[in-house]
């Protein structure tokens, strides 16, 4: 059963420095320079909303990136920097004809995508067999494909074999991107075959579906073995396929087949459960069985229904934060200093776990990586299992120890005209403090001290305040750490208007 969780919100985003609301995006952002006039670039005049389109910007001069909708909706993007083939990531929000335009020109580069409702997958999710007078906990999935991030809204109305309906159930988001389930607890009246199916109704932005029907058989003292699995897959997307065998005390293996034939050696059983991970090919209905040889010589069978879908249209992608620095990009080339170690913040699209491991002189322990006082490169791999219409993906990293660049993710708008009246945040408090640890402090400019001063609140925040109006000119200092980062410099001049 999966833990329910907050839907996200959906819209336009920028990868850059800062980490992702939606955990799952990332974008690959190359510096460079305008050759003039904005261009935005697409990838299809279709689109579907919470699937990601990567748009191409050239020459924007920002600062955003709005996505207008005919509905009078609006999307927005922050553009980090500007050039040619800079990249962002699209999740549409709405439903209808979409103009992507840049803010300081809306005549210029226009892309047009017309955004739909997302197809949906039902499924049910259920033991093969279940004791009769036990309750039994079913739980039904409503996944967004294309594939899709939004997650459904809505209702299911569970049927039973004779088109009886047994209950109708509320949708809440799960774990994991653009899924949503509901559950409820049968008890089987008596032995026999009973069988369910699931109808979602859609909302405004999703479609209706309906699951395959789901057999449940009853029996006075429950299977010795049962199946856990969806009754749909994807092709190309790993599956892990668990079979549970009563009493939790047998020991021996089980071995998992399609269609008859063998799909796994024999696994293990471990406090009555043995799991094996498959990668789905062929499309098509097929029988997914699952059979058990205790050591003593006693044996088991089950089986049900499964289909395979067509598989995912893209590949995971990984995004990698390194805190006070930034996102890293894949293939790139970082110098970390000699002896230090960084936590990094990982993200994926399909909502998967990111895995860390290493070749060469560092180590990795988790999402940490530590760099050796030793000189000589070595290689960082973060690998993703994909999922929820995502294939697997590994991408790798180039770390050189040395002497580290000094970050610090700071508030202090850049250098500007302000309005001289108002007080400007420099640093907010959760800031003030470098990817090397250090503390960062804040200096007005001699000959702009009688222009403004800095203010420094009780709760850490750093503000800038004008006396009158005229320049000033602020720096963000910290030390550098001997051998290991360089020291850390941040320069700001504003004109009080």
């Amino acid at each position: 059963m999966h833990t329910p969780r907050a839907l996200r919100g959906i819209g336009i985003r920028f990868i850059a420095a800062a980490a992702l609301t939606l955990g799952v995006l990332g974008v690959a952002a190359a510096p460079s320079q305008a050759l003039g006039g904005c261009q935005i670039t697409g990838q299809s005049a279709t689109g579907v909303v919470g699937q990601a389109q990567v748009l191409t910007t050239s020459g924007c001069s920002g600062p955003y990136i709005y996505a207008d909708y005919t509905s009078g909706a609006r999307d927005q993007a922050q553009i980090v920097g500007s050039g040619t083939l800079d990249q962002a990531v699209w999740i549409p929000a709405h439903l209808g004809q979409a103009t992507l335009v840049d803010s300081n020109n809306s005549a210029a580069g226009t892309y047009t995508s017309n955004i739909v409702q997302t197809p949906t997958i039902t499924t049910i999710s259920a033991p093969n067999t279940t004791q009769v007078g036990v309750p039994t906990t079913i739980t039904v999935y409503v996944q967004s494909v294309s594939p899709s991030n939004y997650q459904p809204t809505g209702a299911l109305t569970i049927r039973d074999a004779n088109n009886a309906v047994i209950t109708t159930l509320g949708l809440s988001p799960a774990s994991g991107t653009g899924q949503a389930y509901a559950y409820w607890r049968w008890v089987a009246p008596s032995s026999g075959n009973y069988s369910f199916q699931a109808s979602y109704t859609g909302d405004t932005y999703a479609l209706s579906s309906q699951s395959p029907q789901d057999l449940l058989i009853a029996t006075p003292s429950g299977s010795t073995i049962s199946i856990s699995a969806p009754s749909v897959v994807m092709a190309g997307v790993p599956v892990a396929l668990t079979a549970n065998v009563f009493p939790n005390t047998v020991q021996g293996s089980v071995g998992f087949t399609i269609n008859g034939a063998p799909i796994s050696a024999s696994v293990p059983i471990f406090n009555g459960t043995a799991t094996f991970n498959w990668n789905p090919t062929g499309q098509g209905n097929f029988t997914l069985g699952a059979n058990y040889m205790t050591n003593q010589g006693g044996s088991g069978s089950t089986s049900q229904p499964l289909t395979v879908i067509a598989g995912p249209a893209s590949r995971d992608s990984i995004t990698l934060t390194q805190p006070g620095f930034g996102t890293w990009a894949p293939n790139g080339t970082y110098t970390l200093g000699q002896g230090t170690s960084v936590t990094f913040q990982a993200t994926t699209l399909s909502g998967a776990m990111v895995t860390l491991s290493d070749t060469g002189p560092c180590t990795t322990s988790g999402l940490t990586l530590n760099v050796p006082t030793a000189s000589g490169q070595c290689t960082l791999i973060a690998q993703s299992n994909g999922g929820n219409g995502y294939a697997p993906v590994t991408q790798n990293y180039t770390v050189s120890p040395g002497v580290g660049t000094q970050t610090a993710a700071l508030a202090a708008p850049l250098s500007g005209k302000v309005n001289y009246k108002k007080i400007t945040l420099l640093q907010t408090p959760a800031q003030g403090t470098t990817n090397a640890n250090q503390n960062v402090v804040w200096s007005v400019a001699s000959k702009s001290k009688s222009a403004c001063t800095l203010v420094f609140p009780s709760d850490g925040a750093v503000h800038l305040r004008f006396k009158k109006r005229g320049y000033c000119t602020v720096t963000a200092n910290a030390p550098g750490v001997t051998n290991q980062w360089a020291p850390f410099v941040l320069q700001r001049t504003y004109q009080g208007i």
